[in-house]
């Protein structure tokens, strides 16, 4: 939900920015959309950082007492770390209402902007460490587990090796386009004056825009049960779209001898 209601947001702002309306001030609803815009990102990182801490407690090996313990809790965490990220997305996109009126063209470093670069750098740059370090903790358990469990068989496709080494390709992707939508975010929330007016917003923008589309898919791919829900859906999709058109070309002729 987070990610729709992100992508809506991305997708309006867009159509704003390439077509302007000109009969009524744009201000107040930029200010909302700037607020969802920024809400439904960074609770994005937060959800995407407390199901890498879900993964990686779940499935990586480890003795210590504190990680057993949190592995026989972590399902009881899991709706406080969900309404923790509630609470501090929501918090942290307060100050947007502010910090928009200062992102226009030739921005200075005044207080309310510098307020809202530091409040928004510690509310994405503390999810993109917990995902970062999960996912190499997670990794590096998936890669170990795979040498051992190739030593062990007779046969390279095995199809619980196959199932390790498409979970390891997972991860590696989700984790390129998380890196690289993070470093997209943070160039746009600089002032326009250091960086690039032409290239600079087309690049950050699609590296913005694949990064939710892209991890949501690589997670239905990688589930056997979302994978054939989505064919089931595409199926549906494809027969109503072909029902359609045999309709309105049986239709045509009817109304053409009508009129």
């Amino acid at each position: 939900m987070s990610r729709i209601l992100f992508l809506v947001m991305y997708v309006v702002n867009l159509f704003i920015s390439i077509f302007p309306p000109a009969t009524f001030s744009l201000a107040q609803v930029m200010i909302t959309i700037g607020f969802l815009w920024m809400f439904s990102n960074t609770v994005g990182l937060w959800f995407t950082a407390c199901l890498s801490i879900f993964y990686c407690v779940k499935i990586t090996s480890c003795k210590q007492p504190l990680f057993l313990r949190m592995k026989q809790r972590i399902s009881v965490m899991v709706p406080k770390l969900l309404l923790g990220s509630l609470l501090v997305s929501s918090v942290s996109s307060i100050p947007c209402i502010w910090g928009e009126n200062s992102t226009v063209a030739d921005t200075s470093w005044d207080v309310s902007y510098l307020y809202f670069i530091l409040l928004y750098s510690a509310a994405s740059f503390i999810p993109f460490i917990i995902f970062l370090t999960t996912s190499i903790l997670l990794i590096s358990s998936l890669w170990r587990h795979t040498r051992n469990m190739q030593n062990n068989a007779t046969s390279f496709w095995d199809p619980s090796t196959e199932a390790h080494v498409r979970a390891i390709k997972a991860m590696i992707s989700c984790l390129i386009l998380y890196i690289f939508n993070f470093v997209a975010v943070s160039i746009q929330a600089l002032p326009t004056c250091f960086t690039d007016r032409t290239w600079t917003p087309i690049i950050t923008s699609i590296a913005i825009a694949a990064y939710p589309s892209g991890h949501s898919l690589i997670l239905i791919l990688i589930n056997p049960k979302l994978k054939q829900a989505l064919v089931r859906i595409l199926r549906s999709i494809k027969c109503h779209l072909k029902e359609g058109i045999f309709k309105s070309y049986h239709k045509t002729p009817e109304m053409s001898q009508f009129s």
